[in-house]
């Protein structure tokens, strides 16, 4: 039975832990073991911050988040030095007490710490990363010593390419998304009602409200919104709800477990460009707007969207309900509800976990 290690995160965003789960589902449909490993509290308590930090710092003060990012672009060989020497003490005893066949990152921040890591203590165990950007990644994702890169689209593939990576390095797989987000058989159909998902659509908090208020006065609107972990924003829409009338077709929800539900209720979804959101309302076959973005990170993940022809990008919440209301008189939502069926890049984990196994 062969075992497999993840190196993921919790609470670095949703895509992280959501590819991490999709792939111990089908490596044990394999009769694989599987061991998922948080690596930041293998820093110690300074990881345990820096992991508690990100949803904060994207939020509040996303300047500071900007810097930390370009700083990573521009020395990136610096910050997994800087990694390593800090989480190689935590994630060796990971690794001896589980004994892997194989370890798989799907985060940024574990790709060459670990790789040096296996080097060091002469360990001769595979690693591969799985990639989870959608258009342009980070540099800190790449790492040359890695057996295997699967990155998500042809896009990024090219761009690994250009920079040394060998061909028989990468393969193109998708992305691990959760089975349990079934595709329709056929485009959904819109009748009285649009139904509307809104997750955490900016991380801005004056925008969130903005962008409710817009499209509350749409008349055949009806909107969930999804806060997630965000406790301020889950705070402060529930407030405006009760003081705002506009707001009776809205329901406010924090942090849920029924997403694929929610999912197949929506015809069309408002999300920051988390690629993980992005393609699970592709897969889900529902219209998409970008309507935000984690400054550096998720810049260019719009792109997906608006290539597939499944979806907008409009992050000025003064102009979302003429988007929205344009859509609907003029009947282009089923066309991209449609195209939203045939994008792609949705279902990477098969592929992975079918290499993982081997």
């Amino acid at each position: 039975m062969k075992k497999v290690m993840i190196l993921m995160a919790e609470r670095t965003g949703t895509g992280h832990k959501s590819a991490a789960n999709a792939l111990e589902r089908r490596l044990k449909e394999l009769d694989c073991t599987v061991k998922q490993v948080n690596c930041f509290p293998l820093m110690g308590k300074l990881g345990v911050k820096m992991e508690n930090c990100y949803i904060p710092l994207t939020t509040k003060n996303p300047f500071a988040w900007k810097i930390a990012h370009g700083f990573t672009q521009i020395f990136p060989d610096i910050m997994h030095s800087w990694i390593y020497h800090r989480v190689k003490k935590g994630l060796l005893a990971e690794i001896k007490a589980f004994v892997p066949d194989v370890i798989i990152s799907v985060h940024s921040m574990f790709t060459k710490a670990v790789s040096r890591l296996l080097r060091k203590n002469h360990l001769d165990i595979p690693f591969v990363v799985g990639v989870i950007d959608l258009v342009n990644p980070p540099k800190v994702w790449r790492d040359r010593r890695a057996q295997m890169s699967f990155v998500p689209t042809e896009v990024v593939c090219q761009q690994y390419l250009k920079v040394g990576f060998k061909p028989e390095q990468l393969q193109v797989s998708g992305f691990p998304i959760r089975e349990d987000i079934v595709p329709p058989k056929a485009p959904k159909i819109v009748a009285d009602k649009v139904h509307i998902l809104m997750v955490n659509p900016s991380i801005n908090l004056k925008k969130n409200l903005a962008y409710v208020r817009e499209l509350a006065q749409i008349e055949c609107a009806e909107i969930t919104f999804v806060c997630g972990r965000d406790e301020r924003l889950l705070q402060a829409l529930t407030k405006e709800k009760a003081q705002n009338p506009q707001l009776k077709n809205v329901q406010v929800l924090g942090f849920v477990s029924n997403m694929p539900d929610l999912l197949n209720w929506a015809h069309i979804l408002l999300s920051k460009a988390g690629p993980n959101m992005l393609l699970e309302g592709t897969r889900s076959g529902t219209a998409v707007i970008v309507t935000g973005h984690i400054p550096g990170q998720e810049a260019k993940n719009y792109q997906y969207i608006t290539t597939n022809r499944c979806g907008a990008r409009c992050e000025n919440p003064r102009k979302i309900r003429a988007l929205v209301q344009g859509w609907i008189d003029g009947d282009l939502l089923p066309g991209y509800l449609n195209n939203a069926l045939h994008a792609g890049a949705n279902d990477g984990a098969k592929m992975i976990a079918d290499y993982l196994a081997k």
